[in-house]
């Protein structure tokens, strides 16, 4: 019995005396981040992947005052993971003040991308960005219409992972829209049949430019 009881004893001992295994490490969740890279004009990291603009700083000068720095972008290229890179090819014109440098979801899941001043916007999951840039893959394509007239596509800005916002226009007029990332689909969050000058944001909400 006094075996038993010794024995009983020494395996409580070494259970209490084992060192408890550490936590497992806190891993932060992915978002944007502004990096530095020799020969970039501007580059977001973005868990695997890398946004990496090209850029005339100059440009920028015979501008009106102050101006965003997207506007003196030229190009724009992805650095993946196992170090190659590819271009993204707009598919009609992009001007000056078309390029954001907010292309990422906030949780890195999803990019999108201007393709033309007028639109559409192409969105793409981060881990099929590659097979979107090679061809591969189709995007999902967020496009407003006035009717059958096409409107100028401007302000992209993500709300949250799922949902971004951005600014359509014509002549005379413009509305605002929340584009879902999973289908496309629009909904019209403000319209002014009369902003000669545009839309702006004002918190949550939008107001015409006096």
């Amino acid at each position: 019995m006094r075996l038993v009881f010794v024995l009983a004893y020494l395996s409580l001992t070494a259970c209490k005396s084992k060192p408890e295994a550490p936590p497992p490490p806190v891993v932060p969740p992915l978002s944007p981040k502004e990096v530095s890279l020799d020969g970039a004009y501007h580059a977001v990291s973005c868990g695997p992947v890398t946004a990496v603009w090209s850029g005339n700083a100059d440009a920028l000068k015979d501008l009106p005052q102050p101006a965003p720095k997207s506007f003196g972008v030229e190009s724009l290229a992805f650095r993946f993971a196992d170090g190659t890179a590819k271009g993204f090819a707009p598919v009609g014109q992009v001007f000056f003040n078309d390029w954001r440098f907010d292309v990422f979801a906030p949780d890195c899941s999803a990019v999108a991308l201007q393709v033309d001043h007028y639109g559409p916007y192409h969105v793409v999951k981060l881990d099929q960005l590659r097979g979107y840039l090679e061809g591969k893959l189709k995007p999902v394509a967020v496009q407003a219409l006035n009717g059958t007239e096409a409107m100028v596509h401007a302000d992209l800005l993500w709300r949250d992972p799922s949902s971004f916002e951005f600014i359509a226009s014509t002549s005379g007029g413009a509305q605002a829209f929340r584009a879902q990332v999973k289908d496309g689909s629009l909904v019209r969050l403000f319209d002014a049949p009369a902003a000669p000058k545009g839309l702006r944001r004002v918190g949550t909400t939008y107001e015409v430019v006096p």
